[in-house]
């Protein structure tokens, strides 16, 4: 390991006495708050995490940036490898602003918005009314960049029997996926290089329709557009192919183990198999947390009814991060492996909310969760609060109450917009 020449960061922190440094996990999601607050503050953030991108497309997944950062960091993990990727939440703001600009037209904002993607820093000051194709391209090349980096360094490998291949976490261990973000939720065990990750494989689906929204607006982007609308549809598709389980009923991890009884003198074709890692939870669900199921499909109704299972994840403080079935429910340091936490549980209220309510023949069971999963947890983080007077880092499937780091106003915050229906 080398120390990377000095640089800075303008960015958020989930908890100052705690974690004193930029998190790429949790930035998008403070963005998503921050930017109904003070939109051109919101984009300077963005404009300085999109700077510490490499040629290459990557950015550092934790920022740990002077000597009160790194005295918070044990140095063993304060070192950042140039091939693990992190959820690419920052699009969540980028799609936000975007939004927001369409509906209502901000001269400043747009003006702001073009500083924030000009790969050499400069921009046009003259006033504007519409979001340029000058600056969709700028902010296109950002996100390009990203996606690449993603599709060339997290692919896996082709499964046996298939030419097809998804996407694999870097940086796992038996008890681990740091990069991920959901630190210690069940994998494949052992860890293989020959495993798939669903969500992972949802974050490069979600990254190629947000690439292909923006090459649609962008100065000579139609040969891009089309390209990643093909890369797009490729994706839904395999998404189901690979990691669609029809005998549970739910997405799932992928890995290969050896054939029972294989004879490599007498047995012809493949000596592995792949096989199915079902955990129900978090990561199950990502395909429809980002909008990636069809209100049509017969998968969302699956998914719906995993999720208001009192006996998988429901509870009446939040959607769990993992099933009470499951043999890791609640086991080892337990941090992703039962607890609610808000940002997942934002995610689930914005799906449906902008996905799933107003069509489709599961729409009266996704307009009843939205309701009741919006008010418990605002009625406990609420409670908790008043209590407390903290936010907590997550809060307990059981009884409700905040537990893990205080305070912490990173992504709990997000309360706010779900009390006013903000998505």
């Amino acid at each position: 390991p080398r120390l990377s020449n000095p640089y800075s960061l303008f960015a958020g922190t989930p908890s100052r006495p705690f974690f004193p440094r930029g998190f790429l996990w949790d930035e998008g999601f403070q963005l998503l708050l921050l930017s109904r607050w003070d939109a051109d503050l919101s984009m300077d953030v963005l404009r300085s995490w999109y700077h510490t991108m490499d040629k290459n497309g990557w950015m550092a997944r934790e920022q740990i940036l002077g000597e009160e950062a790194r005295s918070k960091v044990p140095k063993e993990f304060q070192i950042q490898y140039p091939n693990f990727a992190n959820p690419p939440t920052l699009l969540f703001a980028v799609q936000a602003l975007v939004d927001r600009l369409e509906a209502v037209s901000t001269a400043g904002i747009v003006d702001q918005l073009a500083q924030v993607y000009s790969m050499q820093g400069r921009h046009n000051s003259a006033t504007e009314q519409t979001l340029t194709r000058e600056y969709m391209q700028d902010l296109l090349q950002y996100s390009s960049r990203q996606l690449e980096f993603f599709m060339r360094t997290q692919a896996g490998e082709p499964l046996p029997g298939s030419l097809e291949h998804g996407y694999r976490w870097r940086g796992r261990t038996m008890d681990h996926t740091l990069t991920s973000g959901i630190d210690d939720y069940p994998r494949a065990r052992p860890p293989s290089t020959r495993e798939l990750h669903v969500d992972l494989f949802s974050w490069v689906t979600y990254m190629l329709s947000v690439d292909t929204e923006l090459a649609a607006f962008a100065r000579n982007g139609l040969e891009l557009n089309q390209t990643r609308e093909q890369q797009l549809e490729s994706h839904l598709r395999l998404l189901d192919e690979l990691h669609w389980n029809s005998e549970r009923n739910m997405y799932c991890d992928v890995t290969v183990q050896p054939r029972d009884g294989y004879d490599e003198l007498e047995d012809e074709g493949e000596s592995e198999e792949s096989v199915f890692v079902c955990h129900k939870g978090y990561v199950s669900l990502f395909p429809m947390l980002l909008g990636l199921v069809p209100p049509e499909s017969p998968k969302l109704g699956h998914i719906l009814d995993m999720i208001e299972d009192p006996d998988e994840l429901w509870s009446e403080f939040g959607i769990r991060s993992l099933s009470t079935q499951d043999e890791f429910y609640g086991k080892g340091e337990d941090y992703w492996r039962g607890p609610i936490w808000i940002n997942i549980n934002y995610l689930v209220l914005s799906s449906l909310h902008k996905h799933y309510m107003s069509g489709g023949p599961h729409q009266e069971q996704a307009n009843r969760i939205y309701n009741r999963l919006r008010q418990n947890l605002v009625r406990n983080i609420l409670d908790q609060f008043r209590q407390t007077r903290f936010f907590w880092e997550q809060y307990n499937p059981h009884d409700g109450h905040g537990q893990g780091t205080h305070p912490f106003t990173g992504w709990t915050s997000l309360v706010v917009l779900i009390m006013a229906e903000k998505y």
